[in-house]
């Protein structure tokens, strides 16, 4: 389709618009209508640091640079009526005004709609119109557009330029600063040499290769955004934002998603009802959601997430992470800081956490491994499972059971109605639950654990030398204790209900019963505290 088609098939939408009972602007001409067309040329001087300003509307505008200092305009113009005598009036009353002053020269395109203040509808159909121009311009020109219902291209213009366009595709090619406006079209930007301001309504917006700062804001359409040397700023709405390659982001963004790759500076996100996906940033990464996901990957800066709804996934951090977020997982791998997670009715996974890992749910469960710098785990009403932890581990949950694997340091647990199991913890280890099972094996520390209702089974450790003191306590459940045979300890036993046996021997002092027992195993260097109701205990041999 030509430039004067378009622009015809344009006008019949604006037939739609009627000032003070004129039509506003001229009807479409049907098919089997007389034509008339006119060339318009002038050639121009333009003067270092001025302006080439330009008016008009219903028709397209193409601007491009050539090695001189002179403005060539030309434009053609295309007319059909009813009948050729009145498309041949109307195309000479159409005007191509020129003017030139110290600021510049002044290009104004005037329809005898314009001049009479209304073309009044007549019998018949009323003309269509249109007038294309395309205009030549020193290469450091500045540029000032306004425009209406047609295409406008810029090439290799690297003045200042400032354009508005609407109802039509705004294309700025190879030039340098811009401010580039439209409505109802794309706007399509490859290579600025300064920074760039872009406003557009109802169309796409597509920017590439500016070696300055950029801004975008734009509603119900799609943005994307590729190798920018400054800043991106970006607030878009209903649409997809898509940005690679820039040195820093800031994007605002609603119903749609964002994804941002190779930020080589800091990343702010701000997201409703869309998905988040962000892979390398060299600064800190700021992204924040509501029923979106959130996928980061490779950011060296502090990353901080928040959602609602929405799952979030990280891997490949530099420093420290914090998540928040309701009703969605969280998953985090490789983080070279500490990870706080706060969630909600999701459950949690961490691996390979250089930092402390610091997680709470609820009626979610936990799973964390890799753990160099300890963890403390709380949730209601779901499991935890941890494990390869190098320093101190708490762990909190109710109706769900815990289970801690490999522990270099202390490990505290706390639980109603459900089990505890944890294996091979070099440090203390306390755990206190009702209505579960206690299992804890080969535990170098000491060890405390308060049951109730639950059974209570406990080994200390194979290698480590010497004794640590133990208290266990449970009721309605035998307890089972196994140590090493060179332990040393100063025994108290108690039950009721029930019987008190020991594979090793013991030293008793006072009265001996089958449900009390006082005395000493070895040199009695540490105390063992043993206390249950209506259960057996039993002192067993650790087998190594």
């Amino acid at each position: 389709m030509n430039g004067g088609s378009r622009s015809t098939l344009a006008r019949k939408v604006a037939t739609i618009l009627v000032v003070g009972g004129w039509l506003a602007f001229p009807a479409f001409a049907g098919p089997g209508q007389s034509t008339a067309t006119r060339d318009f040329k002038k050639t121009l001087t333009l003067g270092d640091g001025q302006t080439l300003s330009l008016e008009h509307k219903f028709g397209d505008v193409r601007v491009h640079s050539e090695g001189s200092r002179d403005v060539k305009i030309a434009a053609t113009i295309r007319v059909q009526s009813h009948s050729q005598a009145e498309a041949d009036k109307f195309a000479d009353e159409v005007k191509i005004e020129v003017s030139q002053d110290s600021s510049g020269i002044k290009v104004r395109t005037i329809y005898p709609s314009d001049a009479a203040g209304g073309f009044k509808f007549f019998s018949g159909s009323a003309p269509s119109f249109s007038a294309d121009y395309d205009i030549t311009v020193p290469p450091d020109a500045k540029l000032w557009m306004k425009n209406n219902f047609g295409n406008v291209e810029i090439r290799g213009v690297r003045g200042w330029t400032d354009i508005e366009n609407g109802h039509g595709r705004l294309n700025f090619q190879d030039g340098g600063s811009a401010k580039l406006t439209n409505s109802f079209g794309s706007v399509e930007l490859t290579g600025a040499g300064g920074g760039v301001t872009i406003v557009n309504t109802n169309g796409s917006v597509n920017a590439t290769d500016v070696k300055g700062t950029l801004d975008i804001k734009d509603r119900f359409a799609s943005i994307t955004v590729n190798n920018v040397q400054g800043a991106v700023t970006i607030s878009g709405g209903n649409g997809a934002v898509e940005v690679t390659d820039a040195a820093g982001a800031k994007i605002n963004n609603s119903f749609g998603s964002v994804n941002a790759r190779n930020i080589r500076g800091e990343l702010v996100v701000n997201d409703n009802n869309g998905a988040i996906e962000v892979n390398t940033v060299s600064g800190g990464a700021q992204l924040n959601t509501s029923f979106g996901s959130i996928n980061f990957t490779g950011v060296n800066g502090p990353v901080k997430c928040t959602s609602s709804n929405g799952r979030v996934h990280g891997s490949g951090a530099g420093n420290e992470v914090y998540v928040k977020t309701t009703f969605g997982e969280v998953s985090l791998e490789q983080v070279n800081g500490p990870v706080e997670v706060e969630d909600s009715n999701g459950g949690i996974v961490v691996r390979d956490i250089k930092g402390k890992a610091t997680l709470n749910t609820s009626f979610g469960a936990i799973e964390a491994s890799g753990l160099p710098k300890g963890v403390r785990a709380t949730t209601g009403n779901g499991r935890i499972a941890l494990s390869d932890v190098s320093s101190d581990v708490y762990a909190k949950t109710s109706f769900g059971a815990i289970s801690v694997q490999r522990v270099n340091g202390n490990l505290t647990v706390e639980n109603s109605n459900g089990p505890v199991s944890a294996n091979d913890v070099k440090g203390d280890a306390t755990a206190r639950t009702s209505f579960g099972a206690v299992t804890l094996d080969d535990v170098a520390g000491s060890i405390t654990v308060d049951n109730q209702n639950g059974v209570i089974s406990v080994s200390g450790s194979r290698t480590a030398p010497g004794c640590k003191n133990i208290s266990l306590k449970t009721s309605f459940s035998p307890i089972q204790l196994r140590l090493p045979e060179d332990a040393g300890y100063q025994v108290t036993a108690r039950t009721s209900f029930g019987h008190i046996t020991s594979e090793l021997p013991v030293t008793s002092t006072g009265v001996i019963s089958g449900d009390t027992l006082n005395g000493k195993i070895g040199n009695g260097g540490c105390t063992l505290s043993l206390t249950n109701s209506n259960g057996n205990i039993e002192i067993l041999k650790l087998g190594r």
